[in-house]
């Protein structure tokens, strides 16, 4: 009689385990891969050095760094893409000023853009390291950050619901950047770090993230009177 309830409980055992195997083999966790990130694969990285002007870090793992301004053979400033527009109003309080800096840099093949775009940083008279967002921040002072699949269907909106290709983040909001040093001749250097989605739930993961873009100065006197 033992040896009949024995053999009953080795043929239970043997015929849960076969089961358990069969399914652990058949029915594996589907894996999901974002296809609005594939361009991220063969994305082409600039070459660059502590001596250029650049932005570059860890997008999802990929190292990239962008160096091209959008000039043909240029890694230096230029007028618009790398510039701190200062507006001054007149007719306000006296000194009353605002200011907006663009750091902008694309891959030499303009599959990709990244940019940041700067509000009320008032940088030529900040202390070093300063940090967005911080305690006491003023009115728009934050910064987004863009980046960009340049090779994207162009039927859908820029910022629609559809948009699966431009991927933001906020100082305050997922995003830390650190400016670390700027220099007598407009020579900025900064670090950063957070998440970037689309308006479709993608999601890229950034590290290590570092800047060093030369940029030049646009003041303009506003009126309203």
């Amino acid at each position: 009689m033992k040896q009949k309830i024995f053999l009953v409980i080795l043929l239970f055992a043997v015929s849960f385990y076969s089961c358990k195997k069969d399914i652990e083999t058949n029915d594996p966790t589907p894996t999901y891969t974002d296809p609005n990130l594939s361009f991220l694969d063969n994305a082409i990285s600039d070459s660059c050095n502590d001596s250029s002007f650049y932005i570059k870090g860890e997008f999802n793992g990929h190292q990239l760094c962008f160096a091209t301004t959008g000039q043909t053979g240029s890694y230096f400033v230029d007028t618009f893409s790398n510039a701190l527009f200062i507006y001054h109003y007149d007719d306000v309080k006296k000194d009353s000023s605002t200011d907006n800096l663009y750091l902008i840099r694309q891959n030499s093949n303009n599959s990709i853009m990244i940019a940041l775009y700067c509000g009320q940083t008032h940088i030529e008279n900040r202390n070093f390291p300063y940090t967005q967002p911080h305690q006491n921040l003023e009115h728009c002072e934050f910064t987004e950050f863009e980046f960009m699949n340049m090779n994207h269907d162009y039927s859908i909106g820029q910022n629609s619901p559809q948009d699966n290709y431009t991927f933001q983040g906020y100082t305050g909001f997922g995003v830390t950047l650190t400016f670390l040093k700027l220099t007598h001749d407009n020579i900025l250097e900064g670090e950063f770090d957070g998440t970037l989605r689309t308006n479709t739930g993608s999601v890229i993961t950034v590290k290590n993230g570092k800047f060093r873009i030369k940029f030049v100065i646009s003041e303009q006197t506003i009126s309203t009177k």
